[in-house]
């Protein structure tokens, strides 16, 4: 396989990882430190909400669009992981906006008010098959429509909820949006996905820019690829061999992304493949040349 174009990102630090780097294992937080972690009841989201308790939250909450078994194992793992983590779960279906309000709620009700860091996590590939059609005539309208109302206005919601706990908190007052590689890619993958993945990477720019003089850090990280369980749905036979990455491996970058305030990053697209060395090396270019942002070639 020829390497990916630089456009994608994919290859921006020479070193990548595709497991978590021992060193970023080691990693602790400041305490106290309270995180909301949404879609968090297995996959990337339940992995990273453990990589903050390991790393020392002392709060977390946790969404799904129900409070089913997988969410309470996620939450009895965590337990087991730190029993000084307060761990707090709720039924939240960010196909539904409205459900961002009772995020908001339970931080102010179980953890006094106090949030760290939103990661906005939940999101949703495609419900059906056509999601993947190359023939836009074949593609249903709601594999467009359901991806932008769960993965772009799902995410905005929860942070118009949370920006007012998040502006109270003296603390790392961050946003992170999880996004995807293929919101660089047009016509490969699932059209409607990759839409609102380069609308949230918009849509980090435009936290960071209009909030960034109150403290607020916004962040989109691509989490790797991973082989998610279940598969979306409808992905062709060739997508699944492609992820190969480790469903740790953004919860161990997030955790050193909140080692410090990294203002010079804000706004702007990351990945957790990349080497924190080397993007670390690279900050002077990165900001003098306003790197990792989504802007026209002209």
């Amino acid at each position: 396989m020829s390497a990916p174009p630089p456009w994608t990102g994919l290859t921006y630090t020479s070193t990548l990882h595709s497991t978590p780097p021992e060193y970023l294992t080691q990693l602790k937080l400041p305490r106290p430190f309270v995180v909301v972690v949404t879609g968090a009841s297995r996959n990337i989201g339940a992995a990273t909400a453990k990589a903050f308790a390991r790393a020392g939250a002392t709060g977390l909450i946790l969404t799904a669009t129900h409070v089913g078994e997988a969410l309470q194992q996620t939450k009895r793992e965590i337990e087991a992981i730190s029993s000084s983590t307060k761990v707090s779960v709720l039924a939240a279906d960010l196909n539904n906006p409205s459900n961002a309000e009772r995020v908001a709620e339970a931080v102010r009700s179980e953890h006094g008010g106090r949030l760290d860091i939103l990661v906005n996590n939940a999101a949703l590939a495609s419900t059906h098959s056509s999601a993947y059609s190359k023939d836009l005539a074949a593609m249903q309208i709601d594999q467009i429509s359901t991806s932008m109302t769960v993965n772009l206005v799902g995410k905005f919601a929860t942070i118009k909820a949370l920006l007012p706990l998040l502006l109270a908190t003296e603390g790392a007052r961050t946003v992170v949006n999880i996004t995807s590689a293929m919101s660089h890619f047009a016509g490969m993958g699932a059209l409607g996905y990759n839409l609102s993945e380069l609308a949230t990477n918009r849509l980090t720019e435009a936290v960071a820019q209009l909030y960034g003089a109150q403290g607020v850090l916004a962040f989109a990280v691509h989490p790797g690829i991973v082989a998610t369980m279940p598969p979306p749905v409808g992905l062709p036979d060739g997508g699944r061999p492609l992820a190969v990455d480790d469903v740790g491996l953004c919860g161990v970058f997030l955790v050193w992304l909140m080692g410090e305030r990294r203002e010079w990053l804000s706004g702007r697209y990351l990945s957790a493949n990349w080497d924190v060395r080397e993007l670390e090396a690279k900050r002077e270019a990165i900001v003098s040349e306003d790197q990792l942002k989504m802007r026209m070639v002209v």
